[in-house]
């Protein structure tokens, strides 16, 4: 083994031992989160407050009955339930209405345009928000479901916090391979920028909450302008919440287990695009930011494949030596740490973490996600559910007339 070879593999080992640091790290940092079982705590009041369910709901159709259903089945006793059907092609509006003629609580907003300077998610909550009744709003996207305590439970985790603001994330429902190999790894890429205990510390200026499922008071709402101050914003979520945070209020975010789970895209070519969109806005717009989420998978986890690959090849043309059997034991140590790591942070968005061994082929399509979120920064072109945005707004709008049916 040359001294070259040698030093190569104390380099290597040396990434390699940044792994059972990352374990540890896990390992730490789990308690520190909060999570929402079945058995959490309900909210309980002779009193309560009344809700406002806001569903938007464009192009909806496989997805909304479900959603639906879920909500109307809801234990918490005050809940009104608002339908944003917003420029929907498909059955959407059929449905939602369907469902007005047969629960009382319903009612369904029709958009017919766009107005220039708003993302289409952004408008539709504001305007529903604007005809609410509710002392809170709860923001929930049509592909999420609900056991029929959810809104008790998170209810009472915000008062029991003190929340302005509380925000679930739910388990990932990835019923295709490409759902379970890319989704798990998307979010803890995502939440490495939004570490959760920091989030929920009022210390911090760290912010954050998941667009699918928000629970906010409405005068703390109303307060920081609504969804018009982040009405150009993908991740209007994120943005929300920095605004509720740096306003002095406090926000929560748990970790939903057992009451409740989403199906964000179905296919790989709408995964790709939601994910882009993702992390295009979550990283404000900053190609470097995104540059740097490439950097750590290409220094710390993709050398175990590529050593691997360099070290067979090696022996299997019987040059190499003791470096090729050393390069091959190292690599394969490394895959074990890499997939145990992996596999238990994997569980914080899908149960038991399966995806995990997928990670090699998940590092690519991540690699090929971050490169569309860089261009989009550099471009300003979004194209998201139909409508395609330049510098996010849309490039062929006009004024809105709205209507309301239902």
């Amino acid at each position: 083994m040359t001294p070259n070879q040698r030093t190569l593999l104390y380099i290597y080992a040396g990434l390699v031992a940044i792994w059972p640091l990352r374990y540890l790290v896990v390992r730490i940092i789990e308690p520190l989160y909060d999570y929402l079982r079945p058995d959490s705590p309900r909210f309980v009041s002779n009193d309560p407050p009344l809700v406002s369910a806001i569903i938007p709901a464009k192009d909806e159709e496989s997805t909304l009955a479900d959603c639906l259903r879920t909500v109307c089945s809801q234990s918490y006793p005050r809940l009104e339930i608002l339908v944003v059907d917003d420029r929907s092609t498909d059955g959407t509006g059929a449905i939602a209405r369907s469902f007005a003629e047969t629960d009382s609580r319903i009612r369904v907003i029709t958009i017919a345009e766009l107005p220039e300077g708003w993302t289409g998610k952004t408008h539709g909550l504001q305007l529903a928000a604007g005809q609410a009744n509710g002392d809170w709003f709860w923001f929930i996207d049509s592909d999420t479901r609900h056991e029929p305590d959810s809104l008790s439970i998170v209810m009472e985790y915000a008062r029991s916090e003190g929340a302005d603001m509380a925000s679930l994330i739910p388990e990932m429902r990835c019923d295709t391979f490409w759902e379970r190999v890319v989704q798990p790894l998307a979010a803890v890429v995502l939440m490495q920028s939004f570490p959760l205990f920091l989030v929920n510390n009022d210390k911090t200026k760290l912010a954050f909450a998941n667009g699918q499922y928000i629970l906010i008071e409405r005068t703390a709402y109303e307060a920081v302008g609504g969804h018009t101050s982040v009405k150009d914003k993908f991740v209007e979520d994120i943005y929300l919440a920095r605004r509720i945070k740096s306003s002095g209020r406090s926000i929560r975010v748990a970790i939903a287990q057992g009451i409740g789970t989403t199906r964000m895209y179905t296919s790989l070519p709408t995964l790709i695009r939601g994910w882009s969109r993702i992390f295009y806005d979550a990283t404000m717009r900053n190609p470097w930011r995104l540059a740097l989420k490439a950097v750590d998978p290409l220094i710390f986890s993709q050398p175990a494949h590529i050593a691997l690959i360099a070290a067979v090849v090696m022996l299997l043309a019987g040059a190499g030596g003791a470096f090729a059997w050393w390069l091959l034991g190292i690599s394969i140590v490394h895959h074990v740490l890499n997939a145990v790591v992996l596999q238990r942070i994997y569980r914080f968005s899908f149960p038991g973490g399966r995806g995990a061994a997928w990670y090699p082929l998940a590092g690519l399509v991540m690699d090929y996600i971050l490169f569309r979120s860089i261009r989009s920064c550099l471009t300003g072109r979004v194209t998201w559910r139909g409508t395609s945005y330049t510098k996010t707004v849309p490039v062929a709008t006009v004024a809105a007339p709205v209507s309301k049916a239902g």
